[in-house]
């Protein structure tokens, strides 16, 4: 896509997967084939987009190994590959995030598993199975990680009201034990 910033370039998951799937196209593209849709036809009639648009975006799909194309060259099919499959939670997660928020609780579509019952709400646990919440949510340096996001990480955790930085965890904690 010309003209944008190359987010595969900074050293941040984050914004390399968005430098993949970031274009609302490219998710729409992706909730289609994830309800079944292969062809290019298919595509074009769901979603309404220009030919030239969607065609970049499968074609810049398959180079990202999110979708494979099969059949012959005439009539191909696009299909998600395991890397697309991976994307079901976070399309499910943000589908839902727009029920709630931008759909005012009414959502258009309503997921459910094979028997008909309604998805539920795709959550972040931790190891024991409680639910992170923003407040609890930390973070450290990967084995990824270049200098410059472990300095990051480091004046990030260092910040006072980090959930994560030395000064707040003592008295976060001292704060939920008063309230209980």
């Amino acid at each position: 896509m010309p003209g944008k910033t190359d987010l595969s370039r900074l050293n941040c998951s984050l914004a390399r997967a968005l430098g993949s799937v970031g274009d609302w196209w490219t998710l729409l593209i992706v909730r289609e084939a994830f309800f079944g849709s292969t062809r290019f036809g298919e595509f074009h009639a769901s979603l309404g987009i220009a030919r030239n648009i969607l065609a970049q975006r499968l074609n810049a799909l398959v180079a990202d190994g999110i979708m494979g194309r099969e059949g012959t060259p005439e009539r191909p099919r696009y299909v998600l590959t395991d890397k697309g499959g991976d994307l079901l939670p976070a399309l499910v997660a943000l589908m839902q995030w727009g029920d709630k928020w931008q759909s005012s609780g009414r959502p258009p579509v309503i997921l459910t598993d094979q028997a008909g019952r309604t998805l539920p709400r795709v959550r972040v646990n931790t190891r024991d199975g409680k639910a992170v919440t923003p407040g609890i949510l930390g973070f450290r340096a990967g084995p990824g990680a270049n200098e410059a996001t472990r300095r990051f990480v480091k004046r990030a955790r260092a910040r006072p009201g980090s959930n994560r930085s030395p000064s707040s965890r003592g008295t976060k904690a001292k704060a939920r034990r008063r309230a209980v």
